[in-house]
């Protein structure tokens, strides 16, 4: 073997002289040298293509037809940008080269300044994107009206969520080009995304970009804006620098409890998100250290907000104190959370009435005694109208079992109608009990034919086998839908729209949405399933939005007997009712 045949083996990190010694051989065997083996076996491949006369006019009429449409979509975008008036739709959607939905999103101005920075960019593909970018909005904040740098931020969000894929990346671009001309908002949202990434992409908190991006945040937090304060003491948390974010969470809440309402602030102030409460990531960042007392007042000034998430964590918080007991501050808390629509607060509720007895009653007391402390009572000063002292009145609303479920049942409806799925489990559970108790009824092992033979057990008014197939079906769809779109989604936003509707609410999808819990709510249902006899197939009933995708999954027991095949449907009775009666 040559000299040359062993060269060409280097390794890949000197890859760059690989095309120069090539080179070498091909001049070398044209002067009587021998090629390279490797060299050979590449040339002896390669053949001089040759058209036919009726191959090379159909290439010359598909370039003139490309070159025609080319010419024909510009001469397009010049008279709309010559047009007067404002762009519909179609015409936005055009202009900017993006799809109808995000063509009707956008406004006027917005089309004008994306079709223009796409048309200079492309003319111009060398110069750098901050200088196009930058004399692109100067020049459309000069001419257009009330044009400002929130609408061409405003715009990333339309094109990453409504635009194809392109759209998406340029859409980011606008983000961080927008962060770069001191957007407030961007920067916020770059220096957030490089959070989110730093699990998977370790460094990059490090990197110039990003350095920059924290500078630019530190300068904007001087400025008084909470959400970026906010997001720089995530940043010192992030990087467990602890007391330092604390007292930035501490900075931040001084900042909204001295606000009498004249602070002023952008648009994107008024949003209602993690970065505009920073009670709760401070409370729990003094529960990890040990400092429940500094958590509870952290959370007591969220409830001062009226933040269901500060209620909600007050309760588990007061729950963990009292050594996992539940009491009435436990229950007024997370009364509060959940009747805001907290999905988890309504689900806890659920579980509370469905596993505890009520209250014990207050002893009566005589008539004639009330009254004739009536006029006592009208003169007293100090009357006790605090909601906390008086919760127990709630709790002792459903005194008896019966009650008692059928309270937890619409607690649980709500976390069901919220799409939590772990909701849909307990009210199958729920449904498919004969037997409810005192205490303890979903503890109880799973008694859907009635086998209890306990003295305490009272006979369901909830039992229903046809309410807790429409509660599995839910179960399955969802875990099929989530994991598809998981598996088929290039974006976050085409992931959103196909995880349809469990992804209404993110905070709810996040709850659910690992492979490890569908996994185990897969097999829950099915054991359900199973254990009841019950085939799980779409049918009436199902949460708005829900799919139906047919038939499922069939029990595994026995044929014929299972709870829904020997118990017919309200539907079916009707229907036989009906039947007979035209008899």
């Amino acid at each position: 073997m040559s000299l040359f045949a062993a060269s060409t083996r280097a390794p890949r990190r000197i890859l760059a002289t690989e095309p120069c010694v090539s080179c070498s051989q091909k001049r070398m065997a044209s002067d009587g040298w021998g090629m390279a083996p490797s060299s050979r076996r590449k040339e002896k491949g390669k053949r001089d293509v040759v058209f036919t006369p009726q191959q090379r006019a159909k290439l010359d009429s598909l370039n003139a037809d490309y070159r025609a449409k080319i010419e024909n979509s510009k001469l397009q975008r010049d008279k709309i940008t010559k047009r007067v008036g404002e762009l519909n739709a179609a015409e936005r959607a055009f202009y900017c080269s993006t799809t109808m939905a995000a063509g009707e999103a956008m406004t006027h101005n917005q089309a004008l300044f994306l079709g223009f920075w796409n048309k200079t960019t492309q003319e111009n593909p060398r110069d750098p994107p901050l200088k196009s970018f930058r004399e692109v909005f100067e020049a459309h904040q000069g001419t257009l009206h009330n044009f400002s740098l929130d609408d061409v931020y405003d715009l990333s969000f339309i094109l990453r969520n409504k635009g194809g894929v392109g759209c998406a990346k340029t859409g980011r671009q606008i983000v961080n080009l927008c962060a770069e001309l001191g957007h407030a908002e961007a920067v916020i949202q770059v220096v957030a995304s490089a959070l989110r990434q730093d699990a998977t992409k370790p460094g990059i908190m490090k990197s110039r970009s990003v350095m920059m991006a924290l500078d630019r945040l530190r300068a904007v937090a001087k400025t008084g804006n909470l959400r970026a304060m906010v997001m720089e003491a995530n940043v010192a948390r992030h990087a467990n620098q602890t007391k330092r974010a604390i007292t930035l969470y501490e900075q931040a809440l001084d900042l909204i409890r001295n606000d009498d309402g004249t602070r002023t602030g952008d648009k994107y102030s008024r949003i209602r998100d993690e970065l505009s409460s920073p009670w709760i990531e401070l409370g729990f960042l003094h529960h990890t250290l040990g400092q429940n007392v500094a958590a509870m007042k952290a959370y007591v000034l969220g409830q001062e907000q009226d933040d269901p998430m500060a209620y909600f964590n007050l309760a588990r918080l007061d729950f963990f104190m009292s050594g996992n007991q539940y009491t009435h501050d436990w229950l007024y808390n997370m009364t509060k959370a959940a009747a805001s629509g907290h999905f988890r607060a309504a689900f806890d509720l659920g579980e509370y009435y469905a596993n505890t007895h009520a209250t014990p009653a207050e002893p009566q007391t005589p008539f004639l005694e009330k009254l004739g402390g009536f006029g006592a009572f009208l003169w007293k000063s100090n009357l006790n109208l605090n909601p906390k002292a008086n919760i127990h009145h709630h709790d002792a609303f459903a005194s008896e079992p019966e009650l008692r479920i059928k309270l937890a049942e619409q607690w649980l409806k709500i976390a069901r109608n919220n799409y939590y799925l772990r909701a849909n489990i307990t009210l199958a559970e729920l449904y498919l009990q004969k037997f409810i108790y005192p205490e303890g009824t979903l503890s109880k092992p799973l008694d859907p034919y009635g086998h209890s033979t306990e003295p305490n057990a009272i006979e369901n008014p909830l039992f229903d086998p046809h309410k807790a197939q429409v509660m599995l079906t839910e179960v399955l769809t969802a875990c099929l839908q989530i994991s598809e779109a998981k598996s088929v989604s290039t974006t976050n936003a085409e992931y959103l729209h196909l995880a349809r509707p469990w992804s209404y609410h993110v905070e709810v999808l996040e709850a659910v949405e690992s492979s490890a819990t569908l996994k185990d709510l897969k097999e829950q249902a099915e054991m359900i399933a199973d254990a009841a006899g019950i085939d799980i197939y779409s049918t009436t009933g199902l949460a708005q939005g829900v799919p139906h995708l047919g038939t499922l999954r069939l029990h595994k027991g026995t044929r014929g007997e299972g709870l829904c095949e020997m118990l017919p449907s309200t539907e079916e009775q009707d229907e036989e009712k009906a039947a007979k009666r035209v008899e």
